[in-house]
C-alpha cells in the first residue's frame, strides 16, 4: 500500500515551528496546549489537503486521510471541556489560508463539536484568512527550521488557532522525542467471589488477580506498577485497547495501582492517576441475630427462641462488621439482605408475608471484598394467625350452703361466687366474662382444664357467662355460647301465710282422717300436706325422743300447695313436725312456721301375754328362761299378764 504522508507545522507562537511527517501507520501524537498553532501541508507541496475527516475517541481529536481508515494525527485533550479549542488550518491552491470548516455545516469558530465515537468530513473553506505564500521557508526534514509566520499568526490569531509541539518517533524523516499522552486505568474488574464487577478507588475486593483495562496507542506498552513496583506490562491492541491480570496474586491489604505509556520509541508517558483497592481474603466472623419483635395483635414484644407469633412480618435486629451485607435466610432460603450501619447493628422486616408454621432464622454476612462468614446461631419460631375454635359453654358449681350442684343454664343460684371451669389448648389463656365485664384471666394448665371463682361476688340479678380462648401468639377465638342463670341472695319470707302444714292425714287403722294438732294417730307413715310459695323446696322435721330429723321434702306446686310421706316411720310418742322451706337459688328461711304435735300409739293385742322377766338384782342380772330360779323378789310383769 502506497504511504499517505502529511505534514503538521505547529508553531508556539515565538516564531519557531517544528514540522512532523505523519502517516496511518505511525500517526504523530500531540497534546493540545493553549496558546500554540498548528496547520496541514502536503510533503511534496505547500498546499494543504483539501478533504480530511475527523473524528472524536474519548478527549482526543483524530485526523484521517482521505482513503485512510487509521488516524495519521492524533490531539490528545482536544475535547477536555474547555469551549474555546483551535481549528485547523490549510493553505489551498488559490495561496489564501483557510480553515477546515465541517461539511455539515456546524460552526467551527470555537473549535469542533463532535460526539465521542463520532466522525465529521471537513474541508478547507469559508473566508479566506490572508495570503499563505512564504510562509513555508524551511524544509521538511528540519525539525527545528524557522519560516516567517507574520502573516500566518495574524490571520490564524482570528479564529485562536493553537496546537501543542509533539515528535514523531520512528518517522523516517524526524525523530519524536515527546512522551506519549497520560494514560488512566479504564476498569478494575473482580472476578471472584459473591460480588463481582468494576471496582472503584477505595473498594475492597476478594480477587487477589483482578483485571486491569484501559486504551492506548496501538503498539505502545502499557506498564503496570503497585505502590510504584512493575508488576507486569501489555502491549496496547490494533483496536486501542489493553487488558492486564496479574500472573502473581496480590497480597492481602491496600494495593496502589498505576499505570505508565512508553511509545516503540521508548518515550514514557507520566503515570496515571492511582486506583486504591484493598486485597481481603478473610471470612469475617459469623453475625447474631439479637432480636426479633412481634409488633401486631394483641400479644406484641420480644419473640424469643422457640417462640409463637401472630406477626406474619416480625421485625429482626442483631450485629455485624461494618458496611458487610447481612442475608437473612428462613429455613434455608435466602428471603432479603440488608447493611450493617456504621455502629455495627443492622435492621430487617420481610417484604413479603410468612407462612403459618415453623421458621429457623439465620444470617450471614459478606463483607466488602465479597467474603461470606458462617451462619449465625439459629433462632426458631413458629408463626401462627389461626385462631383457637371456639371454647364450649362454661361450667358453673353452686358450692354454697345445703343447695349444691351444677348451675343449669336459665338456672337461679344463692351462690354469689360460683366456681367456673372448663377446658382447651393447654398454655392458652381463657378470659372470662360476664355480659361485656371481664371477670377474670386464666391460664389452660398442662391437663387441658382451668377453673375460676371470682374475687368480688357477683350482684343479684341476671347474668351471661361467656368465655374466649387465645393462643400464645395472640390469636383469640370466637366467645363461646352463653350460661345464662340468675343470682338470688335473699331468703324466701317464712310467715304464716306463707308456709305452713295444713293436714296430716291417718291411713291406717280402725280410725282414718285428719290427725289434728295435738291429737294421738296409729299411723306411722301419716300424709302431711301443706302450703306454701310456688317453686320452693320443703322439708319436714320431726323432734321425738331421739331427737330433731329430716322425715321428708316436697317441691310446692304451682297452686302453692305440697304433700309429702315420711320415707321411715315415725317413733312411737311425742312428735313435734317443723317446716322449713329453700328458694331455687337454695336460700334457706329466715323464720320458723307453726308446729303440728301428734302423738303415735301403736295398739296391743286382744290376749295379754308375758313379754319378757328380767332380773335386777346383782350379782345374776338379766332375762330369766322359763323354769330357771332368780334372787330377784322384786318380779314386775307387763300390763294384760295373768
Amino acid at each position: 500500500m502506497m504511504e499517505n504522508k502529511i505534514i503538521l507545522a505547529i508553531n508556539s507562537g515565538e516564531g519557531k515551528t517544528r514540522l512532523l511527517t505523519a502517516d496511518a501507520g505511525k500517526a504523530v501524537n500531540v497534546k493540545l496546549i493553549p496558546g500554540n498553532k498548528y496547520l496541514l501541508k502536503n510533503v511534496n507541496d505547500d498546499f494543504a489537503p483539501e478533504n480530511i475527516t475527523i473524528k472524536r475517541v474519548g478527549k482526543a481529536l483524530h485526523i484521517i486521510q482521505e482513503g485512510d481508515t487509521l488516524p495519521s494525527i492524533i490531539i490528545d485533550d482536544y475535547f477536555d471541556g474547555d469551549p474555546n479549542k483551535p481549528a485547523l488550518l490549510g493553505m489551498a491552491e488559490d495561496g489564501q489560508l483557510y480553515a477546515y470548516a465541517p461539511l455539515s455545516g456546524e460552526s467551527y469558530d470555537t473549535g469542533y463539536l463532535v460526539a465521542d465515537g463520532n466522525m465529521s468530513p471537513v474541508a478547507l473553506g469559508g473566508e479566506p484568512m490572508g495570503p499563505g505564500s512564504g510562509i513555508f521557508m524551511a524544509t521538511v526534514d528540519n525539525d527545528d527550521s524557522l519560516f516567517g509566520l507574520l502573516g500566518f499568526l495574524a490571520a490564524a490569531s482570528a479564529i485562536g488557532v493553537g496546537a501543542a509541539v509533539a515528535m514523531n518517533e520512528g518517522s523516517d524523516d524526524i525523530a519524536d522525542h515527546n512522551a506519549p499522552a497520560t494514560p488512566a486505568i479504564g476498569e478494575t474488574v473482580d472476578n471472584e467471589g459473591a460480588i463481582v464487577g468494576p471496582l472503584k478507588s477505595g473498594d475492597h475486593t476478594d480477587d487477589t488477580t483482578p483485571t486491569l483495562s484501559g486504551r492506548g496507542e496501538p503498539g505502545d506498552t502499557i506498564h503496570i506498577y503497585d505502590k510504584g513496583k512493575e508488576i507486569g506490562s501489555v502491549k496496547v491492541g490494533d483496536d486501542g485497547k489493553w487488558s492486564f491480570t496479574p500472573e502473581k496474586p496480590l497480597d492481602e491489604g491496600e494495593h496502589e495501582l498505576t499505570v505508565t505509556e512508553k511509545d516503540p520509541s521508548g518515550n514514557e508517558s507520566k503515570p496515571s492517576d492511582p486506583i486504591v483497592i484493598t486485597v481481603d481474603t478473610l471470612a469475617p466472623d459469623a453475625p447474631a441475630i439479637q432480636h426479633v419483635i412481634d409488633k401486631v395483635g394483641n400479644v406484641v414484644g420480644e419473640i424469643h427462641d422457640n417462640g409463637w407469633t401472630d406477626d406474619t412480618r416480625p421485625e429482626m435486629s442483631g450485629t455485624g462488621e461494618a458496611g458487610a451485607t447481612i442475608t437473612i435466610y428462613d429455613n434455608g432460603k435466602a428471603i432479603g439482605q440488608t447493611e450493617v450501619n456504621a455502629d455495627g447493628r443492622w435492621y430487617f422486616k420481610p417484604t413479603q408475608d410468612l407462612a403459618n408454621g415453623n421458621h429457623d432464622f439465620t444470617v450471614t454476612q459478606t463483607d466488602k471484598a465479597g467474603n461470606i462468614s458462617e451462619p449465625s446461631n439459629p433462632i426458631h419460631i413458629v408463626v401462627d394467625t389461626m385462631p383457637p375454635v371456639k371454647p364450649d359453654v362454661v361450667n358453673a358449681l353452686d358450692d354454697s350452703d345445703s343447695f349444691t350442684g351444677m348451675i343449669q343454664d336459665g338456672g337461679v343460684t344463692n351462690d354469689s361466687r360460683p366456681t367456673f371451669s372448663g377446658g382447651g389448648e393447654p398454655g392458652d389463656t381463657v378470659t372470662l366474662y360476664d355480659g361485656d365485664k371481664v371477670l377474670g384471666i386464666i391460664v389452660i394448665g398442662d391437663d387441658g382444664k382451668w377453673s375460676f371463682t371470682p374475687a368480688e361476688p357477683l350482684t343479684d340479678g341476671g347474668h351471661s357467662i361467656t368465655v374466649t380462648q387465645t393462643d400464645p401468639t395472640g390469636n383469640t377465638s370466637e366467645p363461646s355460647d352463653s350460661l345464662d342463670f340468675a343470682v338470688d341472695t335473699t331468703p324466701p319470707d317464712a310467715g304464716e301465710d306463707v308456709l305452713r302444714i295444713t293436714g296430716v292425714a291417718d291411713n291406717v287403722g280402725d280410725y282414718q282422717g285428719n290427725v289434728a294438732s295435738g291429737d294421738i294417730t296409729d299411723d306411722s307413715q301419716p300424709a302431711i300436706s301443706g302450703i306454701g310459695t310456688a317453686g320452693n323446696m320443703v322439708f319436714v322435721y320431726t323432734t321425738d325422743a331421739a331427737g330433731k330429723h329430716l322425715i321428708g321434702s316436697a317441691v310446692v306446686d304451682a297452686d302453692g300447695t305440697w304433700n309429702l310421706t315420711p320415707e321411715a316411720p315415725l317413733l312411737e310418742g311425742l312428735n313435734s313436725l317443723t317446716l322449713e322451706t329453700q328458694d331455687p337459688a337454695g336460700n334457706c328461711i329466715t323464720g320458723e312456721a307453726p308446729s303440728w304435735d301428734i302423738t303415735l300409739l301403736i295398739p296391743t293385742g286382744a290376749e295379754p301375754s308375758i313379754i319378757n322377766v328380767n332380773d335386777d338384782s346383782e350379782p345374776y342380772v338379766g332375762p330369766l328362761q322359763k323354769g330357771e330360779v332368780t334372787n330377784d323378789s322384786g318380779e314386775r310383769q307387763l300390763p294384760g299378764s295373768d
